[in-house]
């Protein structure tokens, strides 16, 4: 996720069956693989979010790129919904966002969730079932970036991006390319190379799981259980970043409102949210992996061979 989204796409196949059947019939990951445990979870059970686990996306400390100049502590804008489900708002209101830190009337303002102090991974499957809601403007994004390094040499993995009202997912990686960036791929791409899957989401009313698997080998996207794109290790890309040594990344989840990418932003009402029923992330047990644990940060170091 970034100011300016340009999409080098990969599309091998299109995904003919429907959504909402591969939905009803995909139970989770791990009844499909077994040999994957559990690492990190959170099924948003309660009505407290669980500060062990998650932060509040802060505007004090993300500056102004387009995905985050809305972004607010507020209460109203991450909300335990009782029912085992976490709803990230974007509202029009009296908000304290990076836009109007004073708090004045007729602000956008926007909630979001990250890991970036409490767990960090290298390496796993990341599962997330979600429901989105469409609005002009509307941005729901759940995404993983690196603990360090400038963007994007260190990588950037969108699992799920939606715009506006359409009936298509963006499923994203943002690195350079072997010359280092500066590339053209459709449209220009100041930033660096970007592969993008395009999935139907026809009944986008409807709650979907969106997954990766991210390996030393290749990185995997998934929309309810069914691959959807998988991009090889770039042997031959020296600025490959996905399968660095210690590059650990984060989970964020988060509603945006308006930019470059998305559009201006139209009548909202109420407010429009992206609702989560869960957040699971799989190590593939058979590997040798450790749990190192330190101040409030969970970092799992998987091992850097072949699952086969």
């Amino acid at each position: 996720m970034k100011t300016t989204h340009t999409l080098t796409l990969a599309l091998a196949a299109s995904l003919l069956v429907s959504p909402s059947s591969l939905a009803d019939d995909y139970t989770g990951w791990q009844d499909k693989n077994p040999d994957w445990g559990l690492v990190f979870s959170d099924d948003f059970d309660g009505n407290v979010l669980d500060t062990d686990k998650w932060n509040k996306i802060d505007y004090v400390t993300w500056g102004v790129s387009d995905w985050r100049k809305y972004q607010s502590r507020d209460d109203e804008l991450v909300t335990m919904n009782g029912d085992g489900t976490v709803s990230l708002w974007g509202k029009y209101g009296d908000y304290t966002s990076q836009s109007d830190p004073t708090g004045q009337n007729d602000t956008y303002a926007c909630g979001g969730i990250f890991t970036n102090k409490t767990f960090t991974f290298q390496y796993g499957y990341v599962e997330v079932r979600a429901r989105l809601d469409c609005a002009k403007g509307a941005w729901p994004a759940i995404w993983m970036m690196p603990t360090a390094g400038p963007w994007p040499q260190t990588g950037e993995i969108d699992i799920m991006e939606h715009l506006n009202y359409e009936g298509i997912v963006h499923q994203t990686l943002h690195y350079n390319n072997a010359n280092g960036g500066k590339t053209t791929a459709g449209t220009v791409n100041a930033s660096g190379g970007s592969s993008a899957y395009f999935t139907s989401v026809e009944d986008k009313a409807d709650f979907h799981t969106y997954g990766v698997e991210w390996t030393p080998d290749a990185v995997t996207f998934f929309m309810d259980g069914n691959a959807t794109m998988t991009r090889l290790t770039e042997a031959n890309n020296p600025n490959w970043p996905f399968n660095m040594e210690d590059n650990p990344y984060y989970l964020l989840l988060d509603m945006q409102l308006g930019g470059s990418w998305v559009g201006d932003i139209g009548d909202i009402g109420d407010g429009v949210a992206m609702t989560v029923d869960y957040v699971h992330v799989y190590s593939y047990i058979p590997e040798p992996a450790t749990a190192t644990l330190g101040l409030g940060a969970l970092v799992l170091l998987a091992a850097r061979r072949k699952r086969h």
